[in-house]
């Protein structure tokens, strides 16, 4: 089964050769089609909304493994249009489209997201910033149209808690037992919570992460102010007590 898409001057033609079921439904969501019994097609006005409409349907067959065949004509028409599509395979995102100069700074900014140069796609896990920013992507710009799969497990993903919160639950310790800390100084990356919304706090686009804030973290700095603490019985430096 395929779904064949031609130009026609200031038309779209589509049609599945041979006839499936699954194509002519996703056929029938697009806006304004008109079948011709004559030609056994149908047609779609070539214009933006409706050539992205389109990306729609070509996106939601690719997802099922359906083979979308476009000639010269109709990819030209639809390159102008420069829109990707966001599928759910392998329990990630990933975001298929013409290369476009245009969309590259928004897909960078994707929270942990993977370009693969073999197969020229993006791969996005379902973490909550990452689905978070793909449908803002999808539902602010007209950079990404989205599958009814992929956008049901995005919003699964985005209602989910805060990765902050499941990392508070990781690192509060067990009754009888020491909380976990690195022994090493590190960098902590926040992608969401408090940390992450201060506007003072410089954001950085961090390869693997995304759009962050890092904060420092030196378990040395810290237990030597705990240290300082125990040794004057109060502030740190000061050793003035608390409340005296």
């Amino acid at each position: 089964m395929a779904l064949l898409i031609d130009a026609d001057k200031a038309l779209l033609r589509l049609a599945a050769e041979p006839y499936d079921e699954t194509v002519v439904e996703l056929i029938r969501t697009l806006p304004q089609r008109r079948y011709r019994p004559e030609s056994h097609d149908w047609c779609i006005p070539a214009r933006r909304e409706h050539l992205r409409a389109v990306c729609g349907v070509i996106a939601e067959l690719e997802e099922r493994g359906i083979n979308v065949e476009i000639s010269r004509a109709a990819d030209a028409r639809l390159t102008r249009v420069d829109t990707g599509r966001a599928v759910l395979r392998d329990g990630v995102i990933q975001i298929t489209g013409p290369y476009s100069q245009r969309r590259l700074p928004a897909l960078r900014a994707l929270p942990e997201r993977r370009f693969d140069a073999e197969r020229k796609i993006w791969t996005v896990p379902l973490t909550r910033a990452g689905a978070l920013a793909i449908l803002a992507l999808a539902d602010q710009t007209d950079e990404l149209v989205i599958t009814q799969r992929a956008r049901r497990a995005l919003q699964r993903s985005a209602t989910a808690s805060p990765p902050t919160d499941r990392a508070a639950r990781a690192d509060a310790p067990s009754p009888g037992r020491a909380p976990r800390r690195s022994p090493v100084a590190h960098w902590r990356h926040y992608t969401a919570g408090p940390v992450y919304d201060n506007p003072f706090r410089q954001r950085l686009n961090v390869p693997g992460i995304g759009l962050c804030v890092r904060v420092r973290v030196d378990p040395s700095s810290r237990d030597n102010v705990s240290a300082r603490r125990a040794r004057t019985g109060g502030h740190p430096i000061t050793g003035d007590r608390r409340g005296s």
